[in-house]
């Protein structure tokens, strides 16, 4: 679904596209028991969930400069009319002026963008407040986000970062520095009368461009931020979260990540907590530069251990993997997996919701402790229930929806987080030079690495199977439920990394017969052919990652990571009978807090 709108005849048309877009979402209440939550832990609760909301705030600057000012002006004026009211409800899924779920076309008009007051620009005048203007955004959402000056291209980039040192280079295509101009600082400097800092002060330097580390871009949020974790941490009793939390706010201050994502992955505690810069999604230019996120949540100690055979075997699976042996790492690490009920969610959660995350990112921790795996239990059940089951009714042909359960859906899904933490990281290339798959793939990465959890989690399940590890029961139902799966995904939009990486496969495994379209729209599974194309995929995507081959994954991705016909078959049944396309939750966060206190 791709609506555009750039002028209307009145205001019931846009409140009528307006509620059409939002009701692709179905709003769901998260409601979470604190049972077996100390009383400690609960006064921590309460105050880990302000630090939510301040990290909140800095996704928000993060996804371009004016969005805070948008945010407050479309809030404040929300309750004028019902057209504002809509406005603020989709503005407040998408947390930008752009539409997750098409294609990130813009759904406000320019009309509607913030004024702003500038109180110390001119002088003062009775009778007059001061100099107003319009933060007017851009209707293309800048593909840098608010990493990169907005006027900054690839070319001008890659000469600037061909003249740092190895250390300077680092900073700048690593997760935790943005990218400003002198030129801007100057000028920004001048009109708020601020004196520039010494490191922004480069006099004769060839190149307009700098990096400067998070610590200091979001320096006034993330103190907010430090206060509140580290009163967090004196209130818990646990003592590995005690640890993560004072960790991650010495790393705010810092910006080291690297012993407090350490500190994440030994977290062993009933209260279980993701918060700071992790995924690059939001970063279309490069894909280098992390956005900040939490998520809140109580550890489902019975789910947890259910779960234990598929990170104790992500060695076994590293060597059985489908493609040439001399790109495999004889290392691999466990990885430790935690199912937990959620509670809150905050930061970079917008549009559709996430059920799973495997972290850190870091290639070094990759490399030396592996990955951490969390699920989302309830988050899952809740788009199974809502969203995976309408869809199999609407597009699985009726002899085969007996096989889409939860336990496949839900099992698949750990497969995928496992995947993650195998397959090509660090790689060399082939001139010798040591890289990794996200540095050489660039904007490339996310969307080919989603891709590659979800095809080999396919073909990791088959394995387990093989192995008698896994009932044989599993064996169709998981393929169908993938297959559910598929269109759920790519109703996300293709410039969505999860949507694009979902259509590569769905239209590689239906060019190679494992799913078949009928006469009256409906898909099946050919269980003759789906173990072959699953195979044959995986190869493709884990060579590609390993030799770091850019133009490689830009030809698969370009070939098969589009809307074909067949697949907009079930794109337009779904629209028809307003399957919804994700869930908005609902925290009832006032509830939680009195209970904590």
């Amino acid at each position: 679904m791709c609506l555009k709108f750039l002028r209307y005849s009145n205001d019931m048309d846009r409140s009528l596209i307006l509620q059409k877009q939002l009701d692709r979402y179905a709003p769901i209440c998260i409601n979470t028991e604190l049972t077996g939550v100390s009383e400690a832990d609960r006064g921590a609760l309460a105050v880990l969930i302000e630090a939510a909301m301040v990290i909140d705030e800095v996704f928000y600057l993060q996804v371009w400069y004016g969005n805070p000012a948008l945010r407050d002006w479309l809030k404040e004026h929300s309750d004028i009319s019902n057209l504002d009211k809509l406005k603020w409800m989709y503005y407040s899924i998408n947390k930008s002026p752009w539409s997750c779920l098409d294609e990130n076309e813009a759904f406000l008009t320019t009309a509607d963008s913030a004024v702003k007051l500038l109180e110390k620009s001119t002088k003062a005048v009775p009778g007059w407040k001061g100099l107003e203007y319009k933060v007017a955004f851009p209707m293309i959402k800048p593909p840098g986000a608010n990493f990169y000056p907005t006027d900054m291209d690839k070319k001008e980039f890659e000469l600037w970062k061909s003249s740092l040192k190895d250390d300077q280079q680092q900073a700048a295509t690593g997760f935790f520095d943005v990218i400003r101009r002198h030129s801007e600082s100057i000028l920004d400097a001048s009109i708020g009368s601020e004196t520039l800092s010494s490191a922004q002060q480069v006099v004769g330097s060839p190149h307009d461009l700098y990096s400067v580390p998070f610590s200091l871009e979001y320096k006034p949020l993330l103190i907010k931020a430090v206060e509140l974790l580290k009163k967090a941490g004196d209130l818990t009793d646990t003592p590995s979260l005690e640890r993560l939390l004072k960790g991650k706010a010495d790393a705010f201050l810092s910006n080291d990540y690297y012993d407090s994502d350490i500190a994440w992955m030994e977290l062993d505690s009933k209260l279980d907590v993701t918060l700071g810069p992790y995924e690059t999604y939001e970063d279309t230019l490069f894909g280098y530069k992390a956005t900040f996120e939490a998520y809140i949540g109580i550890r489902d100690e019975e789910a947890t251990s259910k779960i234990k055979l598929f990170g104790d075997h992500l060695q076994v699976l590293e060597q059985n993997l489908p493609f040439d042996d001399s790109y495999k790492s004889k290392d691999v690490v466990a990885a430790p997996i935690r199912v937990m009920q959620l509670i809150y969610n905050a930061g970079d959660v917008k549009g559709p919701q996430t059920v799973a995350f495997n972290l850190p990112n870091d290639e070094r921790i990759v490399k030396e402790r592996g990955t951490s795996m969390v699920m989302m239990k309830n988050v899952s059940e809740a788009k199974f229930k809502h969203i995976l089951q309408p869809i199999a009714r609407t597009c699985i042909t009726e002899e085969q929806r007996e096989y889409i359960d939860f336990e496949s859906f839900f099992t698949h899904t750990i497969c995928h987080e496992c995947c993650h933490g195998i397959g090509p990281h660090a790689i060399t290339l082939p001139s010798g030079q040591k890289s990794s798959v996200r540095l050489e793939l660039q904007e490339l990465h996310s969307a080919l690495e989603e891709a590659k959890a979800d095809i080999v989690g396919l073909w990791a399940l088959r394995f387990f199977i093989k192995q008698d590890l896994l009932p044989k029961s599993l064996l169709k139902s998981m393929y169908v439920s993938f297959l559910a799966g598929c269109f759920r995904s790519i109703r996300f939009g293709l410039e969505e990394a999860h949507g694009k990486g979902q259509a590569l496969q769905f239209n590689w495994l239906f060019e190679k017969g494992a799913f078949v379209l009928h006469t009256d729209g409906t898909f099946s599974v050919n269980f003759e052919e789906i173990e072959g194309a699953v195979e044959s995929l995986s190869t493709e995507i884990l060579t590609i990652q390993a030799r770091g081959d850019k133009a490689a994954a830009k030809s698969l991705l370009l070939v098969y990571g589009k809307m074909i016909e067949p697949l907009q078959v079930a794109m337009d049944k779904l629209e028809t009978v307003q399957v919804p396309v994700d869930i908005a939750p609902i925290f009832n966060v006032g509830e939680v807090l009195r209970e904590s206190r």
